[in-house]
């Protein structure tokens, strides 16, 4: 039988983590910040804005601060997106 999408990860937790970052107004600013990003200079600050969130998340919610790291993977390709490159 083939491995579902799910199987071995805590469904409920990501959830959480998910509901907890969309109500938060400085995860959605990052990532609107990363989504309008046109230049690496404005992708690069909004990579700052992540890492004081990493931080914050990482003290206030270290339970759900995988959501931030995702966010910042994000940008990793938005990045190559902008520059043109390829993995």
């Amino acid at each position: 039988m083939a491995a579902g999408v799910w199987d071995g990860i805590d469904k409920d937790r990501v959830a959480k983590a998910m509901v907890t970052a969309y109500q938060s107004d400085e995860y959605l600013e990052a990532l609107a910040a990363i989504n309008n990003a046109e230049t690496l200079a404005e992708l690069a600050a909004a990579r700052e804005q992540i890492k004081d969130l990493m931080a914050l998340w990482r003290e206030e919610a270290p339970e759900y601060a995988f959501v931030i790291d995702a966010l910042y993977l994000f940008s990793e390709k938005i990045q190559l997106q902008l520059t043109g490159e390829t993995e």
